[in-house]
């Protein structure tokens, strides 16, 4: 089960997601690419789950690069899941508010979801059961954000706060590269990961806030649960160290094919 906190989160700045998705559309974009680069990826395919598809960014994207496919699309916030109705009038897409760690059902020729996967409690677990979805030949393509996101805001909020006692960004808790690699090589014969790293500037301090609250990559907490005194000395320890406020973004391409088989 995704943590209900991630589904309360992305359902709060719905409605603003697509003006501050500036990295996720990089990373679905690379996604694409990455999986239409698939040694596998020349077989037909015809039906496409997308976990955690949001407003249906990325679900456009998919749309384009497969005609002949159609595309279920799931996410946890059933506000996601209005817009992406609105948002993609393609009939070849369905949408419906689903966990994407408890789909058990079905066969996909693709699994593909982007900026989804660093939020499950049961990485290991879901993995499985998605694949199990795959026939043979069949792919898992996801985008992972990766423990170096937001490090900038890591650094600034441990210096505001030398007494330890400073909240880390969610990113910092993610997952390793290796720790993704180890979970993929126990289900996929072939899999690989590749790296990206975007970077982003930002006006002020709270402009990146907004920013981390709308599209739901957490961090250390609405811009409301901040005093205006804790706002200053961190955007101060900020600027003194990167010149400025900017963003780093660490994200992993992640792709496995070729099942082994066994229980999810």
């Amino acid at each position: 089960m995704t943590d209900p906190s991630v589904e309360r989160r992305f359902s709060i700045g719905a409605s603003r997601y697509e003006a501050h998705a500036h990295v996720q559309r990089l990373s679905a974009a690379d996604l694409l690419t990455f999986t239409l680069e698939a040694p596998t990826a020349g077989a037909r395919v015809e039906r496409i789950l997308e976990p955690g598809c949001g407003t249906g960014l990325y679900t456009r994207m998919l749309l384009d690069a497969f005609p002949g496919a159609t595309i279920d699309g799931v996410d946890i916030s059933g506000a996601m899941v209005r817009l992406a109705r609105e948002r993609v009038a393609d009939p070849r897409a369905r949408f419906a508010k689903a966990d994407a760690e408890e789909i058990v059902a079905g066969r996909y020729d693709l699994i593909t979801s982007n900026a989804t996967f660093q939020w499950f409690l049961a990485f290991d677990r879901t993995v499985r059961r998605l694949a199990s979805l795959l026939p043979d030949g069949g792919i898992l393509t996801f985008s992972f954000f990766g423990p170096g996101t937001f490090a900038e805001l890591d650094e600034a909020l441990r210096a505001s706060l030398p007494d330890g006692a400073a909240e880390r960004p969610a990113a910092a808790a993610f997952l390793s590269r290796r720790e993704i690699e180890d979970t993929l090589s126990g289900v996929f014969p072939r899999m690989d990961v590749a790296e990206r790293v975007y970077r982003q500037e930002f006006r002020d301090l709270a402009d990146l806030l907004r920013s981390i609250r709308y599209t739901g990559t957490g961090g250390s907490g609405p811009r409301g649960s901040w005093s205006p005194g804790r706002l200053a000395r961190v955007e101060r320890a900020y600027r003194e160290r990167f010149g400025g406020i900017r963003a780093t973004y660490q994200v992993y391409l992640c792709r496995g094919f070729g099942r082994k088989g066994g229980p999810p």
